[in-house]
């Protein structure tokens, strides 16, 4: 009769095996958490650059194509159009084309302006920048608000007689808006970036609020007032919509300034301004040679 060995000493091997299959330590797991989140810290910046460049880059792309239908719009009417009220919501019968009355834009349609997409024959995605905001639009309306560039052949310069220069730069001193980099901008200043007074007057301005996207109107119709992020500086207070149109000296004048992230003075618009003289010469109504 043979004798079953039995191995009183396996079971102490099965604490050893239970331990292994338990899975991580509280130890172990802090040791990953800290990697993942050290891993994040470094590279999550890095990304959200690349992701607001990728941004701005797109933004601008949209800008040049707006400027374009501008310019497409100028040949068949001889004139700019007038900005759309961005406060109007879907369904409106209104939303996306240009507001005017007797030939001149109406005064609710310059304080609430943007791009008159229907009106220019592209879709309110192409007038939207990158962060999904209207691009607000700014287009100069006269001293009084009252037509020049929005009438009726406001554009038209083909009257001029392209030998004489001083009947040019005569109608050129009287028209459009300054383009300034700081909130205080006196004529001949190094902060004014174009002048009437050099006959290089802005005809409109397109401003893309940015990724705060503070002063824009939504695709719905809802002013953003309130930043996303960070908080707006006095050059993007001076961009915003709702507020009237500025073409009275010397505060007739926005802004074009470099990306600035300093919490007293953040700014964040992309901006596109043509000149008069660059919109008329690309519409074929400029000056010509005799």
């Amino acid at each position: 009769m043979k004798m079953i060995a039995i191995n009183l000493s396996a079971p102490s091997a099965l604490p050893r095996i239970d331990a292994r299959v338990r899975g991580f330590s509280l130890v172990e797991m802090a040791l990953v958490l800290l990697i993942v989140g050290l891993l994040a810290a470094v590279f999550l910046p890095a990304t959200n650059v690349m992701l607001d460049n990728s941004r701005r880059k797109e933004t601008r792309a949209k800008l040049e194509a707006l400027e374009q239908a501008m310019v497409r719009f100028v040949l068949a009417n001889r004139r700019l159009p007038c900005p759309a009220d961005g406060d109007l919501p879907p369904g409106n019968a209104n939303q996306g084309l240009e507001l005017a009355a007797g030939g001149a834009c109406t005064a609710l349609a310059l304080t609430n302006g943007v791009v008159p997409w229907r009106s220019l024959g592209v879709s309110q995605t192409d007038a939207m920048d990158a962060w999904n905001t209207m691009v607000s639009y700014r287009v100069w309306g006269g001293a009084a608000v009252a037509g020049s560039l929005t009438l009726a052949d406001g554009m038209n310069m083909q009257a001029l007689d392209p030998t004489n220069p001083g009947a040019v730069n005569t109608w050129l001193s009287t028209r459009g808006f300054r383009a300034c980099n700081a909130a205080a901008c006196a004529v001949g200043s190094a902060a004014e970036l174009a002048s009437k007074a050099n006959g290089n007057g802005v005809a409109y301005f397109l401003i893309s609020h940015g990724p705060n996207r503070f002063g824009g109107f939504s695709a719905d119709g809802n002013y953003l007032g309130t930043s996303v992020g960070a908080p707006p500086g006095p050059l993007e207070n001076i961009n915003r919509s709702t507020v009237p149109l500025r073409s009275a000296s010397p505060n007739d004048f926005y802004v074009d300034a470099d990306f600035a992230e300093n919490p007293a003075a953040y700014y964040d618009d992309l901006v596109l301004r043509p000149t008069i003289l660059s919109v008329a010469m690309a519409a074929g109504l400029g000056p010509r040679r005799p």
